[in-house]
């Protein structure tokens, strides 16, 4: 969304040529997917963990780490960040002005793409740890 407003970059060259209407509705369609995506890899992880446990007889606090714990918490954001650009659309749709909603989404957004970059570096030393 950013590159709507600055106009340059790879995105844009891609998004040029779209409405901006176009734009939002795409959006607006990945984040309600992303949403679904995140609780389905949290899920995995959590029946990952289980059978770790249960079948290889792995001790439970080996299963608790960093990575879990900010991962849990990048949901929570991702739901923070879901429940604004909905009341963002609702406020648009109202006729009511959007301005404060978009800035929380924004901030929401840009600590998200900080917390991701954590929680995959930190996946990644996760699994070298459990395959050796």
């Amino acid at each position: 969304m950013k590159v709507l407003k600055t106009k340059k970059g790879i995105l844009w060259s891609k998004i040029q040529n779209k409405k901006r209407s176009e734009i939002v509705k795409e959006h607006e369609k990945s984040g309600k997917k992303s949403l679904l995506f995140v609780f389905i890899v949290i899920f995995f992880a959590i029946v990952a963990d289980t059978y770790r446990h249960f079948i290889l007889d792995v001790e439970l606090t080996s299963l608790f780490s960093l990575h879990g714990w900010l991962g849990l918490i990048l949901a929570i954001f991702i739901f923070m960040m879901y429940k604004s650009g909905s009341k963002m659309v609702k406020e648009r749709d109202e006729g009511a002005s959007i301005k404060q909603t978009k800035g929380f989404h924004a901030r929401i957004g840009d600590f998200l793409v900080w917390l991701l970059v954590a929680v995959v570096f930190l996946g990644f030393l996760r699994l070298l740890d459990i395959l050796q």
